[in-house]
């Protein structure tokens, strides 16, 4: 019976590195370690630790007019005022923003980075909308990450009039004249409570066309100023990031009646006779706010949300044993004040999570989802400890040559995860397509370019900088001379499971023995001499082979 009941006892390595990996793009030796002497409470305390940012924006580096590293944004605690005066512009501050949000992701020792990225695969949208006035995708971000562990129905209304998704979808051209069905029909289909079985002609068991058309009247009137997003913002409880406004002339103000799938609902017509502008201001809010919470208190949208989460963060199978005493519960708990937090929560420290609800914990849970290409990327730096270029002392190389070009460009982009880029409104295939889920990350179309990460990671002139395996191995195993205990002890890191002994044998003597032309004692020898000489020339020409084969491995490939 699977079971929400949290698991009991310290964590141990095993399922540190599990919880670390599903929970976090920051994984390392020490912090595995460190978690493994933990019960599931005091670890999920741990994760709800926010560490402060390294940089609370993507500070552009000296260059054009800059005498010294400049925010271009908003104006900066550290780096001082805004200033654009730099030779690159809006149509690479975009480029700036998602590496800048990769870089923090890949620092951030909590889970609020995936919990960030969680609510963009819910409410998904492209950062190359508003093209020239990327402020207001670092905008969306900064929703997203306020919101990832707060209030998911405080988030509805909220990303409803963010810039970014005003536009995406269309909803600034939705008036009462000239009605957008667009944000009305995702909002419903692919955000909050899903389609359902279809039950008829325009019936989608959880909602009705009928209820699409009732909800673009209630979107109506909602708007943005293109060239000032700094026009209105959120306040100061939300944290003042700039938003859309309602237009008084633009918005339906008569009556909205919904169907039987939301029980009749209807949001009475009101009368704007006499009313000042601020009285017709709130009366939009109002509504906006009365049709969520319409959406938000029937039963199918908490299921969906968690089922969501489910997938995310455990697995991409949901039988009706999973469905009856995970996601009902979880659900129930969710819908109690909609707190993400307490419901990931509950999820992370279940019995469930870890695989100990039934008689075999190794069949399910662990290691059985393939990790998106973000995963794999952001954990392979931060388990190495890559040597990323600084983004203050070295920015160029930090943003462009390196974020840009290696990670976005050549490794996440062919593996079909550019950031924020989703194909489409329903956002990446993995997410959402039943019933393979994560493993559309996994074909003949990205194979390479997951494979390719490795060589890109060892190419010090594409990534200008200095990667060696010999640092990385040095940093984690207790013995390097000993190359079935370096082997080991590797796997052991890296990997989600215990390898079997043919499987060690293979990487011990056909891959880092070179298939017999080494022997153990060479091995051992030619680390001595790089220990005694600092020349890592011999080692790292035999241990660069090893990590290709450790990170092409479908072990390291899954999560």
């Amino acid at each position: 019976m699977a079971s929400l009941t949290p698991y009991s006892g310290s964590l141990g390595k095993r399922l540190a590195k599990h919880l670390l990996r599903r929970a976090t793009y920051n994984i390392s030796k020490s912090r595995i370690e460190e978690f493994s002497n933990y019960d599931v409470n005091q670890a999920i305390a741990k994760l709800a630790t926010i560490p402060v940012k390294n940089l609370n924006q993507p500070i552009h580096y000296v260059n054009g007019g800059l005498t010294q590293p400049s925010p271009w944004i908003d104006d900066d605690p550290i780096y001082g005022a805004v200033n654009t005066d730099n030779d690159s512009g809006n149509s690479k501050l975009r480029n700036f923003v998602v590496a800048w949000w990769l870089d923090e992701a890949k620092r951030d020792t909590s889970y609020r980075s995936k919990m960030t990225y969680f609510l963009f695969t819910d409410f998904t949208a492209a950062s190359s909308t508003l093209n020239g006035q990327y402020g207001a995708f670092y905008d969306y971000l900064r929703l997203l990450e306020f919101f990832s562990l707060g209030d998911w129905k405080e988030f509805i209304f909220q990303v409803t009039k963010n810039n970014i998704m005003l536009s995406y979808l269309n909803n600034n051209q939705n008036t009462n004249t000239n009605p957008n069905e667009n944000y009305a029909r995702e909002v419903l289909e692919l955000f909050t409570i899903g389609k359902g079985t279809q039950a008829a002609a325009g019936d989608y068991t959880n909602y009705t066309e009928k209820d699409v058309e009732e909800a673009a009247k209630v979107l109506t009137g909602w708007t943005y100023t293109w060239n000032d997003r700094n026009k209105a913002n959120n306040g100061v409880e939300f944290g003042n990031i700039p938003c859309g406004y309602p237009n008084i002339w633009k918005h339906d103000y008569g009556k909205k009646e919904f169907s039987h799938r939301f029980n009749n609902y209807v949001i009475d017509a009101w009368d704007t006779s006499g009313k000042s502008s601020s009285q017709k201001e709130a009366r939009i809010e109002a509504e906006l706010k009365e049709f969520i919470a319409m959406v938000v208190d029937m039963d199918e949208t908490a299921k969906f949300i968690c089922r969501k989460l489910y997938r995310y963060f455990v697995s991409r199978n949901i039988t009706s044993e999973i469905e009856n005493d995970i996601i009902v519960p979880l659900a129930n708990t969710f819908r109690t004040n909609f707190n993400l937090q307490e419901t990931i929560d509950q999820l992370l420290k279940s019995q469930h999570f870890y695989d100990a609800d039934d008689s075999d914990n190794s069949d399910e849970i662990i290691g059985a989802l393939i990790k998106s290409p973000l995963d794999l990327v952001l954990q392979t730096l931060s388990i190495t400890n890559y040597p990323v270029p600084d983004p203050i002392t070295d920015g160029k190389s930090h943003y462009q040559n390196f974020y840009y070009w290696q990670v976005v460009l050549g490794i996440l982009g062919p593996a079909s995860q550019e950031p924020f880029v989703p194909p489409s409104v329903a956002g990446f295939p993995p997410t959402y397509e039943a019933p393979d889920f994560d493993k559309f990350w996994f074909n003949s179309s990205t194979i390479i370019p997951r494979y390719n990460m490795a060589d890109i990671l060892l190419n010090a002139s594409k990534t200008k900088t200095n990667f060696y395996v010999s640092t990385f191995i040095e940093e984690n195993v207790s013995n390097p001379n000993n190359p079935t205990l370096l082997v080991t002890e590797l796997t052991d890191l890296l990997f989600p499971e215990a390898i079997s002994s043919d499987r060690l044998n293979y990487l011990v003597h056909d891959i880092l023995l070179e298939d017999g032309a080494t022997t153990p004692q060479m091995w051992s020898d030619e680390w001595n001499i790089y220990k005694n000489s600092g020349n890592n020339a011999g080692v790292e020409s035999v241990l660069k082979p090893l990590f290709r084969a450790l990170t092409w491995s479908q072990e390291y490939q899954n999560i």
